[in-house]
């Protein structure tokens, strides 16, 4: 049996494994309801959100692959009403109706080349460059957190369930664009399977929470 004969197995799992971790926003926003407020939080992971999964449904539709077109079209329609709620419980409101200018200015550039650009691989590779481009940096964002845990020493901070997810959708969809030899999959998925794995490691390497400090001498007996 050859990767070929996995193709089908591969993306199905890729497929649902990346909807679970989209489902994982209803959560966030449970809190925010709960709570009537969105607090310190941030919009960017869901604008980003919408703007990715917005990105790569292009790059499935102009490749024409069913996988890729599935999981970003529910993906987009997720993170979209995410958006709506943390809008609706976001007490000042100005700073964010920007942010989602931005982004919504930004799709439709895409839809506008995507309507007029008649080669259809200058097209896909561009397109595709784009969606590689932003699920890297999206990858690198949790850089920050990586050197904050070696500094205190501590995985505290670090949310196990959604690292281990986010290796399995990696891993897969690596696994899957390797099948289809496609760089601007394999690329961004392979450097999130290392960056899943490292942050993994950490779990390993300290323990969940920081290290008792060391008693002051004076009161040593």
């Amino acid at each position: 049996m050859n990767l070929l004969d996995l193709k089908d197995v591969v993306s199905n799992l890729a497929v649902v494994t990346t909807i679970l971790q989209f489902l994982s926003g209803i959560l966030v926003c449970k809190q925010y309801v709960t709570n009537k407020s969105t607090g310190e939080a941030s919009p960017l992971p869901f604008l980003c959100g919408v703007l990715s999964a917005t990105i790569w449904l292009f790059y499935g539709l102009t490749k024409k692959d069913d996988k890729i077109i599935l999981v970003n079209a529910v993906g987009v329609t997720l993170m979209a009403a995410y958006t709506v709620v943390f809008y609706i419980y976001k007490f000042i409101k100005s700073s964010l109706l920007k942010q989602i200018f931005l982004t919504v200015s930004l799709i439709i550039f895409v839809i506008v080349y995507a309507a007029i650009e008649d080669d259809n691989e200058k097209l896909l590779n561009r397109i595709g460059l784009l969606a590689c481009s932003l699920t890297l940096i999206t990858i690198a964002a949790p850089m920050s957190k990586l050197f904050y845990v070696i500094k205190v020493k501590s995985t505290e901070c670090l949310p196990f369930p959604m690292i281990l997810m986010s290796f399995f959708v990696s891993f897969l969809w690596f696994l899957y664009g390797f099948i289809q030899d496609d760089a601007y999959l394999v690329l961004p998925n392979f450097i999130g399977v290392a960056l899943a794995l490292a942050q993994l490691s950490l779990f390993v390497i300290y323990p969940s929470r920081p290290q008792s400090p060391l008693l002051p001498k004076s009161m040593v007996a």
